[in-house]
């Protein structure tokens, strides 16, 4: 009902995401999910992006509208975890950075209100820092600890969905959620990498944007 009262002169201002508008997002999410160890901190993004081509899909509607984009995208966790048995204590901790170029098409159903979907592929790089430490002596609290760390490469390819509200002409809020195909159990990371790897990815399950638009196109 909102979208079919748009006046006839609202009509043409309706587009948000047009061709060479560039636009940067800091995104605070929920990491993916492993069993292996607990995510200790948010899952944090950071996004680069330019208008590519707009205006393409025109109706009585919408007006003029349609828009795709192409960028990067920065995303880390960071997961740990501690647990013993009799004298010894094993700790483990692992951090995430997945870096990707993505693409999504936009499209605004309403003024001030962008929706878009799109893919993403890039690659995921696993930082992993296992510690074990032996009590020889109680008495004399003697300890031994053995440090192992391996860094881990795997690619990403995925899909994300997203909405965001312009609250100014610059700046909006918004909600997106990310998926990726590639993301494997812990199980099948260990016999493939030989480490636990933690799913081998750090998009965010879902994360809430600030979007910041440069220029005034």
């Amino acid at each position: 009902m909102a979208v079919g009262t748009l006046s006839a002169s609202s009509i043409d201002e309706i587009e948000i995401a047009t061709k060479g508008q560039t636009s940067l997002s800091l995104g605070v999410g929920v990491p993916p999910f492993t069993s292996g160890a607990a995510a200790d901190i948010p899952c944090f993004s950071f996004t680069a992006s330019a208008g590519m081509a707009s205006g393409f899909v025109r109706s009585d509607l919408f007006g003029r509208n349609g828009a795709v984009d192409m960028g990067i995208h920065f995303a880390a966790c960071h997961y740990k975890d501690e647990f013993g048995l009799y004298n010894t204590t094993q700790r483990v901790k692992v951090f995430q950075c997945s870096a990707t170029l993505r693409s999504a098409f936009h499209f605004q159903f309403m003024k001030y209100f962008d929706a878009y979907a799109g893919v993403c592929g890039g690659l995921n790089i696993c930082a992993e820092s296992f510690m074990e430490s032996t009590v020889y002596s109680e008495q004399s609290h003697f300890e031994l600890w053995n440090e192992v760390e391996s860094n881990t490469f795997s690619p990403v390819v995925g899909v994300y969905v997203g909405s965001r509200w312009f609250f100014t002409n610059n700046f909006a809020l918004g909600v997106e959620a990310a998926y990726d195909f590639l993301r494997t159990d812990d199980k099948a990371c260990l016999e493939a990498y030989g480490r636990s790897h933690y799913g081998g990815s750090a998009l965010p399950i879902i994360s809430v944007l600030a979007s910041f638009k440069l220029g005034n196109k």
